[in-house]
Parts: C-alpha cells; sequence; structure tokens
C-alpha cells in the first residue's frame, strides 16, 4: 500500500487503508476460504532522499516500516526499492494465563514503473516469516511460517497531494514448522492454500514531485522546429 519511490527528505504521508482479506484451501477440486474486513491507518516520513520510515496500525495490528531507495531519487521512469516491516502482538500477563503472540516480518521487493502525471505502476514480489506462539498451564506450542508472495497496485495521482491505489496481493506458506512443549519440531510442506487481500488506499501528502516529462510535453517539444 505504497509507493517503491520515497517521499523526499521531510515530507510526511497519511494513508487510510480500508479492504479486504481471505484465506483459503484448495480441497481436490474445491476451495474452502474465509473472507474477512481489513482496514489500516499509517504514517510514514521521509528521513531522506532515498529512506522512509513509517508505522501503521490496524488489523495489520502494530506494525513498524521501512523503504530503501536503490534507484537514483531523480529517475523519471523506475523506482526500485526495499521496504522491510515487522508486524505483532504479544497477549498475557502472568504463568496461570495463557500467552499467545504473533510475529510477521516481511522483505518485500517494490518496483515501481512512473507514468505521466506522477502516477505510479507497482509490483511487490516478497518473502516473510511468520511465527504464532500460544500457552498456557504448563503447555505451549509454536507454528513457523516462511511465505512467499506478491502484490500489484496501482498509485494514481489524483492531485499534488493525494492519491488513490488500489492493490491485490497474494502469498503462500512454502515451509513450516510445528513445535509443541513435549515433541520436537515438525517440518511440512506443500501447503494447499494460501492467503489474498485487496485494499484501497487514501494517500494523503505531496510526497517527491514526478521528474517524468507529461504527454503535453512531448507535443509541444514536437512542434519545436529545429
Amino acid at each position: 500500500m505504497q509507493t517503491a519511490d520515497t517521499l523526499g527528505q521531510g515530507r510526511f504521508q497519511f494513508a487510510m487503508e480500508p479492504g479486504l482479506g481471505g484465506a483459503g484451501v484448495v480441497s481436490g477440486e474445491d476451495v474452502e476460504g474465509v473472507y474477512y474486513p481489513h482496514i489500516d491507518l499509517a504514517m510514514r516520513y521521509g528521513v531522506s532522499d532515498r529512506v522512509d520510515l513509517g508505522v501503521r496500525i490496524g488489523s495489520s495490528l502494530a506494525e513498524l516500516q521501512s523503504k530503501f531507495l536503490l534507484t537514483h531519487p531523480d529517475n523519471p521512469d523506475l523506482a526500485i526499492s526495499l521496504a522491510p516491516s515487522v508486524m505483532g502482538l504479544f497477549v498475557g500477563t502472568d504463568e496461570d494465563a495463557v500467552v499467545g503472540s504473533y510475529v510477521n516480518v516481511a522483505v518485500p521487493l517494490l518496483v515501481g514503473f512512473k507514468t505521466s502525471g506522477g502516477s505510479e505502476f507497482v509490483l511487490g514480489p516478497r518473502v516473510s516469516y511468520t511465527r504464532i506462539g500460544a500457552g498456557g498451564g504448563g503447555e505451549s506450542a509454536a507454528v513457523n511460517l516462511l511465505n512467499v508472495g506478491t502484490s500489484v497496485g496501482y498509485a494514481l495521482r489524483v492531485t499534488e497531494g493525494f492519491r488513490l491505489m488500489p492493490e491485490v496481493g497474494f502469498s503462500v506458506p512454502v515451509v513450516g514448522t510445528f513445535r509443541s512443549r513435549d515433541s520436537d519440531s515438525e517440518l511440512a510442506s506443500g501447503f494447499n492454500g494460501g492467503f489474498v487481500q485487496f485494499k484501497l488506499g487514501f494517500l494523503f501528502g505531496r510526497g517527491r514531485s514526478s521528474q517524468r516529462p507529461s504527454q503535453d510535453a512531448f507535443t509541444e517539444a514536437g512542434d519545436v522546429d529545429i
């Protein structure tokens, strides 16, 4: 739910991100799934021309975000960045209570193709690690998953300070380990299912000015006699 390009030093972006998430399992020719509403609020800040930091809260729990631009900030056509993030939740107060934890670490590679007018088409292949733990009454269990996936979105620049960004993404677990207090880890692979998400981002903030000439500029240039 963000562009591959960074905001630019000293600039803020606020985002509202409503959407729909789902998880499904494939069994033969049947697909069983569950779908649920999903909404987040996010804030990002341009630490430098190449680095953004941010936070997100909501259905994604509490998430810390970062983004490191690998291409030149003035590249008019392409932006490529790494955007590591970590989200999680911990619940539990004492030894007799049920303790639960959820941690997800994701490393997307964001590839943005800039279009005229400051809009951007964004691809986001990624890998992520998820750990879910629970315990209580002297018992404990943990699940660890390695996931791969991607996202596709388009950040449409409506005005100088507002972008509308629809995005769809999916991920599938490829390797997992399962451990309880009374047993060693068990390795599993070949999961018949995955996760899908659609969100519509409302991005408020000026961001970096587009360096790509508009179509009108090309037209005017073609009318100049040389």
